[in-house]
């Protein structure tokens, strides 16, 4: 090697020493496996942060050698990095241990002198950051998608502990209110409203691989021990299949780092005004195993959130007391020859008391039942995954098994769905879900001119659902019940590929050709005899396309449209009280069959990076047209059945911006859309506002964070978040859509951080805003009473981690 390389290489290990917490402490890193040829500078920089799962910002690679030195072995991320920049002219800085920026090396001096120290510039934002929602390993600003994606550092910083949190900080997501494991997730201003039933969720919902829902509200997994949260918006049936119309939320956990043992433990507790008090513990430990050719992580946390809701009915204060406790194991194996075996779990448990809706007609936080309303929320997924290389081309193989069991208990007291002697009744719901899932693909390196994916699917679902009626008052006796059984079996290919047509312009055509076959079997008894029985099944099948056009303006510019569908399967009605009567045709409602509903969507969009990517800008403006919609209703009795509610469409704006400037941190996003039901079905009472249920017109937020050091390895953080949420109605029927939204929310954090340890004090909704949320609270109750499910009341937290 030339003289001036070596120079090159030791420079840029000082450009790794300088920065960070700790200076050269940075250097004591584990090893790790990397398999990286000699090929073009960025795409192996891209190569390098996917197998060592960082982000890395190349932005000044464009000046450098245009290809990379091999990297292969087993070596640390600096040595691995010195490697591959060793004689371009580049070389690297640590800004933590997850993310690296690639800067120039300054000319190399023809005589050797001591440097004096160099003082850390301001990181450009990270615009590098690897997205694998889009099955293809890709840095987010170079995909034409509306794409969010956010990693472990910013989840940590903003304080999100879940999907609602996350909702306040991206932009045209919504997420009901209805509680801890009973939220439904909606994307692009596409909501069929709040009710749970037995539609398809509007957004994929997946752990790493692991598909976690078909038809159950989400799991409301705590976002611990993540990597990343991506969020992709739009229509997304070409890759993800049925239930994805409004796109797709990707949990990205961190994976077993083979070569180093690494724990850390974390506790919190907190007050909020006027209720309960809040308390959490989490841990993780990791730990190398076979000699450093594998690892095993596990996580561990309990989370409390204490009541703040009154029911004067039971007597009883701060009634919405919930648990959520959970872990999850991941093992992660080296098998050699480029291939690499995955495996492990995930559970979670939520025992909620009861529900979080009050009443306008009682004082605040207030309600009036005779019956308590618990939910328990039990969920368990296992995996196995395999990756690796055939013939250059990168195979990956996952089947992963779940199971879902949801209660909930409603007081159906005041209205019943049969007629009861007065007196205290419940309604019982029972859905267990348990499904098996296997799913391989193959995409050529990551280095060839024209990209693609082809991968196949098999999915097989058994849901059992028992409802009961309960009479409690003297002998407790059941009045009214159903057992019912679906299976669900789902089949499909899909691919895509991306042909490059020049230097500036590509297309990508994907699809994905599918069929799936629904069975469904019903027993209904009433005073315990049988009223009714039902058997059916119905198949679906089709091809979902999708089309991409890109234009790269420049290396910091990009621009594209994008047209893509998403559909969801139809299905049958069983639910209800004695004679109720189900039309087998399409003129009266209710019907036996709903029919499916598909989605087109029509997207341009534009992302672009300034000031050396300290300022990066995304927007996108889109028209859907949503035929068929589906959406779960209420019977006269309380009890939901699924009708086809008419053809609606959304327009609709959003944009989405960030700046960094040394330790200031600035995010914004603004949603501006048109939601509305252009054809309805004439069996409701359609609202003069036509506007799709529970999607405000306008929403937006903006998120500030700021570090300054106190010292060596002391750091001052602080933070702030603001959303407003606009106005929008419960249901687009007129007999129960009350007005809600137009509030606005917010944290305020500080703390103090060294690195090993943290710790933060954060106010929760600081001016103690008490807007009413989407989510409705009792279905029988609905419209007889003006309820209201206010946000959480301002909540002062203290929280600590400490590593080791």
């Amino acid at each position: 090697m030339r003289a001036d390389a070596w120079r090159r290489w030791a420079l840029a290990s000082s450009f790794a020493c300088v920065a960070g917490w700790g200076g050269c402490a940075l250097a004591a890193q584990p090893r790790l496996n990397f398999d990286i040829p000699s090929k073009p500078l960025k795409t192996a920089l891209v190569d390098l942060a996917v197998q060592a799962d960082i982000s890395i910002s190349t932005r000044a690679a464009a000046g450098c050698a245009p290809t990379s030195r091999p990297v292969r072995g087993r070596f640390t991320l600096q040595d691995g990095l010195v490697r591959m920049l060793a004689g371009t002219g580049c070389g690297f800085r640590m800004i933590d241990a997850g993310a690296v920026e690639i800067v120039r090396l300054p000319a190399a001096k023809p005589v050797a002198r001591k440097a004096a120290p160099t003082e850390a510039t301001p990181s450009a934002a990270l615009d590098e950051l690897v997205v694998v929602a889009t099955r293809r390993p890709t840095p987010s600003d170079r995909l034409a998608y509306a794409v969010s994606a956010m990693e472990n550092s910013a989840i940590a910083g903003q304080g999100l502990r879940d999907a609602n949190d996350l909702a306040y900080t991206v932009p045209a997501m919504t997420v009901t209110n209805l509680g801890p494991g009973r939220d439904k997730i909606m994307l692009r201003g596409l909501s069929d409203g709040p009710l749970t039933g037995r539609t398809q969720s509007m957004v994929g919902l997946y752990l790493d691989d692991t598909r976690l829902t078909y038809n159950a509200p989400d799991p409301d997994l705590l976002l611990i021990d993540m990597a990343r949260v991506e969020v992709l918006r739009g229509p997304q049936g070409a890759l993800y299949g049925s239930g994805s119309l409004g796109g797709v939320l990707h949990l990205v956990t961190e994976t077993p780092a083979p070569d180093r043992f690494d724990a850390w433990i974390a506790g919190n507790v907190g007050a909020t005004q006027g209720g309960e008090g809040t308390n959490g513990l989490s841990g993780m430990i990791n730990l190398p195993i076979f000699k450093g050719r594998g690892a095993v992580r596990a996580v561990l946390y309990r989370d409390q959130q204490g009541g703040y809701i009154d029911d004067i009915g039971v007597d009883l204060k701060n009634v919405n007391h919930a648990l959520r406790s959970g872990g999850r194991l991941n093992v992660k194996v080296d098998l050699g020859g480029g291939w690499t075996l995955t495996g492990g779990g995930a559970a979670q448990f939520i025992n909620s008391d009861d529900t979080q809706y009050a009443l306008r007609t009682e004082p605040p936080y207030t309600r009036r039942n005779q019956v308590r309303e618990p939910h328990d929320n039990d969920f368990a997924e296992a995996h196995l995954n395999l990756k690796g290389d055939i013939g250059g081309f990168l195979a990956r193989w996952t089947i992963s098994a779940v199971d879902h069991d949801i209660t909930s208990r409603y007081d159906a007291s005041s209205a019943p769905p049969v007629a009861l002697a007065p007196g205290p009744a419940a309604y019982d719901d029972d859905d267990r879900t348990h499904s098996l899932v296997t799913e391989g693909s193959l995409a050529p390196p990551e280095d060839a001119r024209v990209q693609w994916l082809v991968g196949a699917f098999l999915a097989h679902t058994h849901q059992d659902i028992d409802l009961a009626l309960m009479r409690l008052a003297d002998a407790p006796a059941q009045t009214l019940a159903e057992t019912r059984r679906d299976t669900l079996d789902e089949a499909a290919l899909y691919g895509e590929a991306t042909l490059p047509f020049g230097r500036s312009f590509s297309a990508t055509l994907g699809g994905r050709l599918f069929k799936s076959k629904t069975r469904v079997a019903s027993q209904t008894t009433a005073f315990g005899g049988p009223i009714a029985s039902f058997a059916g099944a119905l198949e679906n099948s089709g091809f979902a396309p999708k089309l991409v056009l890109a234009y790269t303006l420049s290396p910091n510019a990009l621009v594209y449209v994008q047209a893509a569908e998403g559909y969801r399967a139809g299905g049958f009605n069983t639910t209800g009280p004695p004679r109720q009567v189900f039309s087998p045709g399409d003129a009266v409602e209710p019907r036996r069959r709903y029919d499916g509903d598909e989605l087109w969507s029509l997207e341009a969009g534009s992302k672009v990076s300034l000031l050396d990517g300290r300022l990066r800008l995304r927007t996108a403006a889109f028209q859907v047209s949503w035929k068929d919609i589906q959406s779960d209703q209420l019977l006269p009795s309380g009890l939901p059945f699924t009708a086809n509610i008419g053809d609606g469409r959304n327009l609709g704006l959003e944009v989405e911006g960030s700046y960094r400037v040394a330790g200031l941190q600035l995010a914004a996003n603004l949603l501006f859309n048109a939601p509305e039901l252009e054809k309805a079905n004439p069996a409701f009472p359609v609202r003069k506002d036509v506007s799709l249920a529970g999607v405000p017109h306008r929403a937006g937020g903006v998120t500030v964070h700021y570090d300054r050091p106190l010292g060596p390895d002391l750091t001052l953080e602080l933070g702030g978040r603001y959303a407003y949420v606009g106005h929008s109605h419960l249901t687009f029927d007129a007999t129960a859509a009350p007005l809600m939204g137009d509030y606005a929310t917010g944290r305020l954090a500080a703390g103090l951080a060294t690195p090993r340890w943290r710790t933060t004090l954060a106010l929760d909704n600081p001016t103690n805003a008490r807007g009413d949320t989407f989510a409705y609270g009792n279905p029988f109750s609905l419209r007889s009473t003006d309820q209201v499910t206010p946000l959480r009341p301002r909540t002062l937290s203290f929280s600590v981690r400490v590593a080791y």
